[in-house]
């Protein structure tokens, strides 16, 4: 048996800042133009380039070290040749170049070299500065108003990571560049930050269709520049809303493309007032005779809101609060009431996998999202810090101490209704 405390603190207590996945694409002709640096003293390009073998799919990565003044980001243009659906630079918390991966591997972290279980399986990863998953089409950061500067600390490790699929059966030569455009420190009015919010919550049964919901709420005032999707290829539909601090929604982008995505520019900017949210959703359509569920791969499933905003909130880029902790809103699309879904939770064996799971939220109905959503992130969070010292000491006291801690989250759910 599953329970819903310690198992879902492992399995979801890193959900955000996940990486993206490739498309199903063969060796080609690069998308456009591939870009000349910027001129000494505008900014600075970070390449990679890389071979990748016949019916070889593959996550590379490359570290790289910021400039001594740091970078104040105002423009972005990213090309990437074809075989990838993305390519992303990650800020990392180095002040220098580790020399041993997570899992204690030496490596030479200047060179390419593979990340296969993604890049934060070997390296931290502490925000998104730039990046684009169509590779002539719209980049992430684009261009920022005047005086607004996503902001790189001096020396920062940097992490690049490209993710390609070759289909083909001969070698695929790939290579992905950023440019970031700068402006000097006495032009800087406003630091900006990268919306990063991805739901952990997909399962799509075989030969079926799903959709996968979540809701992040501001605590400040923000304004956001544009905005992008990120589906893999069963999705079929996505649908953006601004919601009011009365609960109206108000929608801002949809579309029904899960490659050459479309980018929402906002002009005038969108203005998301403390206490508003952004609410997304992904509809997904599985051909497949096995149930997908959320994960990295092209045989898994994602759905993602990404854009740039200012002022920045580290927190908020993440669907979190101001202090850490993780707290989305999801909402399911089924009939489960609240109290049915955490019995799901829990009565799902592991082996059963990662679809079986979700599809507890998934199957959860509409009106149970509040309170399904507050015995979750209550549990994920560990009584939101309260039992820190207990989950370090085993299943059975973290569990306990979880079970007290989220007793009136727990409570509530047990009598909420889907009304």
């Amino acid at each position: 048996m599953r329970t819903t405390t310690s198992s879902l603190i492992a399995l979801l207590g890193a959900a955000a800042l996940i990486g993206c996945s490739s498309s199903e694409t063969g060796p080609g002709e690069p998308g456009g133009e591939l870009l000349e640096p910027p001129a000494q003293g505008t900014g600075v390009q970070y390449r990679m380039t890389s071979t990748i073998a016949p019916a070889q799919e593959i996550e590379r990565c490359q570290l790289f070290v910021a400039p001594p003044e740091g970078l104040n980001v105002n423009r972005e243009e990213v090309r990437f040749s074809g075989g990838s659906h993305h390519v992303l630079l990650y800020a990392t918390p180095y002040t220098e170049l580790p020399t041993e991966t997570r899992r204690g591997q030496k490596l030479d972290p200047t060179q390419v070299h593979d990340c296969n279980d993604g890049p934060q399986a070997d390296w931290d990863v502490t925000g998104v500065i730039a990046g684009a998953q169509s590779s002539d089409g719209k980049s992430f950061l684009g261009g920022m108003p005047e005086g607004v500067a996503l902001k790189v600390a001096p020396g920062t490790v940097l992490l690049m990571n490209t993710h390609y699929l070759n289909s083909s059966a001969e070698p695929l030569e790939t290579d992905a560049r950023i440019n970031l455009f700068t402006i000097p420190d006495e032009e800087v009015t406003t630091e900006a930050g990268m919306l990063f919010h991805y739901n952990p919550f997909i399962s799509v049964p075989a030969h079926g269709e799903s959709s996968a919901r979540m809701r992040c709420t501001t605590e400040h005032d923000i304004s956001i520049v544009r905005m992008q999707s990120h589906m893999h290829r069963r999705g079929v539909g996505y649908a953006a809303h601004k919601v009011d601090a009365e609960g109206k929604m108000t929608e801002l982008y949809a579309h029904d493309r899960w490659e050459d995505v479309p980018s929402q520019e906002f002009e005038p900017l969108l203005e998301l007032k403390a206490g508003e949210a952004l609410d997304y959703r992904c509809d997904f359509k599985n051909t497949e005779a096995r149930d997908v569920a959320q994960g990295l791969t092209t045989r898994d499933e994602m759905c993602m809101l990404i854009g740039p905003y200012f002022p920045r909130s580290a927190a908020y880029e993440n669907c979190a609060r101001e202090d850490g902790f993780f707290t989305p809103t999801w909402f399911g699309s089924g009939k489960s009431t609240c109290a049915e879904a955490l019995s799901c939770m829990k009565s799902t064996p592991p082996e059963a996998g990662d679809a079986a799971l979700y599809g507890c939220i998934v199957d959860s109905c509409e009106g149970a999202g509040p309170q399904l959503s507050a015995a979750i992130t209550c549990q994920i969070n560990g009584g939101y810090g309260a039992c820190d010292e207990a989950c370090g000491q085993g299943a059975e006291a973290c569990n306990t101490c979880i079970a007290d801690a989220c007793a009136a989250e727990l409570a509530a759910c047990e009598v909420a209704t889907c009304d």
